[in-house]
């Protein structure tokens, strides 16, 4: 009777019984990056036929829910509440192996996954054909840019001024699009930037060519990400190890205002990244970011605004900090991973 009472009163006052539960949790939905499956490919790019059959059988085995990546980027896009464990799976570069070792795990359990494709390299030795392409569409794969040369698009060549620069990489794009399209169909305007590299210049074409970006920094995308810039983590080589594999895929995103600071550093060999946090349930006293070497330097303010910055220079390349803060509730993680880029001492840009 007295709990009844209770629930009464605090609707007459113009509460609702909901309002004293435990704040909502904001789940966001992780991009899974792969580039090559085989066991002959270079390391850093690539996890064995077995390593994906069981990333595989792992997502399906333990309930999470395999969207295609378009379902995943229109709720996003338009601020839905994501349900809890949403994976989308992607590959880049279009390789043969995609083909030949995962297409088959892929129709085993009958799981949607995206190719981001580079229009030049189809048809080469080691790359995917077209009619391989559209026989993994017609199973359920989405196509999509990854430009048509697979170039650093934030690179300006020599000589070269900004207006053809600016127009090089319109080109890059657009051009990938319209192949597509005349391959396959149409294609939603989604573009894997190349290496994950981006700036101001890139996201502002992106964006006036109405395409969503996607990166290879990592962590959750979620309504707090930009939709020029959403984080993906990548499984293959040293990240495709099953603790670490289970880890990332229950993160939820970093509670933060969007953020789009410009990943190449200029005179700066040790940047500041200053995160605004809002409201959630989270801990922040117990965040951390790493840097390259190990733990930043990491301030808290009482505004909840996270500053962290490396211990050392960062090397000529590119690197990135990873910040992870313990959620309230469960045994999870918050993440949020900054790209940056170093150029040489003389401003030219490295090889790779």
């Amino acid at each position: 009777m007295v709990k009844i009472t209770w629930i009464l009163l605090f609707l007459l006052l113009g509460f609702s019984v909901k309002a004293i539960d435990k704040p909502q949790i904001v789940h966001g939905g992780v991009l899974m990056q792969y580039h090559h499956v085989h066991i002959s490919t270079p390391s850093s790019t690539s996890i064995s036929p077995d390593g994906f059959s069981l990333h595989m059988k792992t997502i399906v085995d333990e309930g999470y829910r395999i969207w295609p990546l378009t379902k995943l980027l229109d709720a996003i896009a338009t601020q839905a509440l994501l349900p809890d464990k949403v994976v989308s799976i992607t590959f880049d570069d279009a390789y043969v192996d995609i083909y030949d070792n995962a297409f088959p795990v892929l129709k085993q359990y009958n799981l949607p996954f995206t190719i981001f494709v580079a229009t030049q390299l189809v048809g080469r030795k080691g790359y995917l054909t077209w009619d391989q392409i559209r026989e993994m569409k017609r199973a359920g794969a989405s196509i999509a840019n990854h430009t048509h040369s697979h170039a650093h698009l934030v690179r300006m060549a020599q000589d070269e001024s900004k207006a053809e620069w600016i127009s090089r990489i319109r080109n890059e794009i657009v051009f990938a699009q319209e192949i597509i399209e005349r391959e396959i169909g149409p294609t939603p305007k989604q573009l894997a930037y190349p290496y994950g590299e981006y700036n101001p210049e890139v996201l502002a074409l992106v964006k006036e060519l109405g395409y969503i970006g996607i990166g290879q920094q990592s962590g959750p995308a979620s309504r707090y990400s930009s939709l020029l810039m959403l984080p993906r983590f990548p499984f293959s080589g040293p990240y495709s190890a099953m603790k670490s594999f289970r880890t990332k895929l229950n993160t939820l995103p970093f509670p933060v205002a969007e953020t789009a600071l410009n990943p190449i550093l200029k005179n700066d060999e040790t940047p500041t990244l200053s995160l605004e946090l809002l409201e959630g349930n989270y801990r922040v006293s117990e965040a951390t970011c790493y840097g390259p070497g190990g733990p930043t330097e990491l301030k808290i303010t009482d505004a909840k605004q996270l500053i962290a910055r490396n211990k050392t220079p960062l090397p000529v390349g590119r690197s990135r900090y990873n910040c992870t803060m313990p959620a309230t509730l469960g045994n999870r993680y918050h993440w949020y991973s900054q790209l940056w880029m170093r150029k040489n001492i003389n401003q030219s840009w490295y090889t790779e």
